[in-house]
Formats: structure tokens, sequence, C-alpha cells
């Protein structure tokens, strides 16, 4: 709401595009809930040369995990899969609901504007977790996300005190 008063009504364009969103949603979602199938094999050019999990790696399968009810799983894979499926539902939702309505929910670009001081302390955050990832998956060890055949992935391993 601006100061109180209602929202204008969506532009033909604004609609169209949350018509978009959702579609995109909804495709997202069916990609995640059936890539256990061979269809959805993608292969991460950063763990194939690594043998290293890269920051999105088991993020799929993680979100596939989830849509399935594993959520032990799905946070053993890739624990950001949990607040990015949340985000992109919600988002979803938010989307359809102001299509249906013809009105946004919110001034979404002022709230942006207001948090977007906030987005450069996410890169950070993500590359502390992504090292924490890394080393987990290393020590633990997780079979499903190194592969220690390669020489990278052996040297941290060796480097983390973890040769067998």
């Amino acid at each position: 709401m601006i100061e109180g008063r209602r929202l204008p009504p969506l532009l033909p364009h604004q609609r169209w595009m949350r018509v978009v969103i959702f579609l995109a949603v909804l495709l997202i979602l069916s990609v995640c809930y059936f890539s256990g199938s061979a269809l959805f094999k993608w292969p991460c050019v950063f763990h194939a040369v690594s043998g290293l999990p890269c920051p999105l790696c088991g993020g799929t399968r993680a979100a596939c995990a989830i849509l399935h009810g594993d959520l032990k799983s799905a946070l053993r894979l890739n624990v950001t899969a949990l607040p990015a499926l949340v985000t992109l539902i919600v988002g979803g939702i938010l989307c359809a609901w102001e299509m249906l309505r013809g009105r946004p929910l919110a001034d979404w670009s002022a709230l942006m504007r207001r948090n977007a001081r906030w987005f450069p302390l996410l890169i950070p955050l993500l590359l502390a977790w992504w090292i924490l990832h890394l080393v987990t998956a290393v020590k633990a060890p997780k079979p499903e996300l190194v592969d220690f055949k390669k020489p990278i992935a052996a040297r941290i391993r060796h480097w983390l005190g973890n040769a067998r």
C-alpha cells in the first residue's frame, strides 16, 4: 500500500509478467520433482574437473528430495535448497495472487530499494557456507557429492587429514 491508499491496478504487461513468473515457477518445481529420472541429469563442469561440489551441487537433488518429503536427505545434499525452494514457492503464490487480484500486494520496487544494501552480504555468507559444505562433503565423506578419483578432491582430502 502506498501511504494508506490502495496500489493502482496492474497494467496488462505487469499482469502478463506475473503469468510468466508463475509458469516459470511451475516449470522449475516440475523439473525439481522429476529430477531423479534419467531425463534430468545435468553435468556440473566444476564437479567434473575437480571432483568437489560447487555451491549449487546437490541443489536439484535436494529440491527433489524436499518435494518428495525426504527432508533429511535434502539437508545432507544441500541445505540452501530449502530456503531457495520456499522462496520460489512463496514468490509463485504471490505472483498468482496478484495476477488473479489484478493489483499488486505491495510496492515491490520500493521494497527492493530499501533492502538492496543487504544483498552484498549474501555473497560472503554464501561463500562461507560453500567452504563449510566442501569441508563436510570431503570429511564425511559424501560420495554423492565428492569424487575422490579426481586429483583435486584427493589432494584436499589428504590436506584435511582424511587420507584413506
